[in-house]
């Protein structure tokens, strides 16, 4: 749906917020619970221990198989992805390396 053209990105906003899907999705965001706070590196060693999962170690910038950094910089810069077949499959995006290496690992593709 077109909501019509607007000046500056901000009038452009107060006419999505002022829709019905604008004000459902502000509802969503509201009630929705808070993100959880990313664990540290060591944190998730332990955890992959516990689940008896190896992260697995890759020589690429990131130092962990499946993991790559699109996004430097960003609040959570990393991807875990796997190869499903023929198709690149996006596992999430994390704030650190060991985080998504994790997900890696959680993954059929990774055990």
């Amino acid at each position: 749906m077109h909501l019509g053209s607007f000046a500056s990105a901000e009038e452009a906003a107060l006419c999505i917020a002022r829709s019905p899907e604008g004000q459902a999705a502000a509802q969503r965001a509201a009630a929705a619970p808070p993100p959880t706070p990313a664990l540290t590196s060591e944190e998730v060693r332990q955890q992959a221990q516990a689940e008896g999962l190896t992260l697995v170690v890759a020589e690429n910038k990131t130092g962990y198989f499946g993991v790559h950094l699109p996004y430097p910089g960003q609040r959570r810069p990393y991807q875990g992805r796997v190869r499903r077949g023929v198709k690149t499959v996006n596992l999430g995006s994390f704030a650190t390396a060991e985080e998504a290496a994790l997900c890696v690992a959680r993954s059929p593709e990774g055990q």
